[in-house]
């Protein structure tokens, strides 16, 4: 399978976003003049048994390539969510949510032979599954005070029981990173949900079975689906956002010489 233009990258005007950004291509938007906003949505596909979970505890995400024909595939899946970055063109997350899919509608459709195709994940109660930067194979965690705006960056749902639900999730561990209030002076308190995760270099999103989310080592025991829901060939997905904002490249040539007047090259002047 070829790989070719699995990175083309392009930053739309807001005019001509008329899907949604191509999270394969790495596609952006001008969210308005100098930045550039991007969301990347990938999945990670859990089919293992009880018995094997002790080995499936930390995830990369799949970001689905968009060709869809199944005899000839043009590019592969994407193997990893990398946010990308450089220290010229730092990238500021803002957002991350998670979620185990389910099927829609509940229970799938009667007309679809594969329906359901979603299930319930099993593990241990009150661990967690986090969305979050890998600080090479562990997590860096959400800490209780927050130094660098890793609660922006991160997500989580944790288990009940036994058993996180199809159709859990949630938004961002410290909601939209705005600031709406300071103490009576401002203090480092002040910013705990209130700051961007910048990232200098190409950075990988995973997910995590920990047993809190302040944890930074993959301690959790592992996850797993029902005997039954293998047998139907069911599996559990986990859907994971992550939307950041970039930096423009620089000003070019390009974007403005068409609109300054030179001599004809056929001949003349602008005299």
């Amino acid at each position: 399978m070829a790989t070719y233009k699995s990175n083309a990258g392009a930053i739309l005007q807001p005019g001509n976003q008329i899907n949604k950004l191509s999270s394969y291509n790495n596609e952006g938007v001008f969210g308005w003049p100098g930045i550039e906003a991007f969301e990347q949505i990938g999945f990670v596909k859990i089919n293992n048994a009880s018995a094997d979970k002790a080995s499936f505890k930390s995830f990369d995400i799949t970001v689905p390539s968009p060709d869809r024909r199944v005899d000839d595939r043009v590019r592969d899946d994407r193997t990893s969510l990398v946010v990308e970055a450089s220290s010229d063109r730092p990238a500021y997350v803002y957002g991350a949510s998670i979620a185990l899919a389910q099927d829609d509608p509940s229970g799938g459709l009667p007309s679809f032979p594969a329906s359901p195709i979603t299930a319930d994940l099993v593990g241990t109660n009150t661990e967690v599954l986090l969305l979050g930067p890998a600080n090479g194979a562990v997590p860096f965690g959400v800490p209780s005070t927050q130094l660098s705006g890793l609660s922006a960056a991160s997500s989580s749902i944790a288990f009940s029981g036994t058993t996180i639900s199809q159709g859990t999730g949630d938004t961002t561990n410290g909601d939209i990173p705005f600031w709406t209030s300071v103490s009576s002076s401002i203090v480092r308190a002040d910013a705990a949900n209130s700051m961007m995760y910048k990232v200098t270099s190409n950075t990988t999103f995973k997910v995590f079975n920990i047993d809190a989310i302040t944890d930074t080592s993959v301690n959790g025991d592992g996850v797993s689906i029902s005997a039954d829901d293998i047998t139907a060939g069911r599996a559990a997905y986990l859907v994971c956002r992550v939307n950041y904002l970039r930096p423009a490249k620089q000003v070019e040539w390009s974007d403005i010489s068409s609109f300054i007047d030179f001599a004809s090259q056929v001949g003349g002047t602008d005299s």
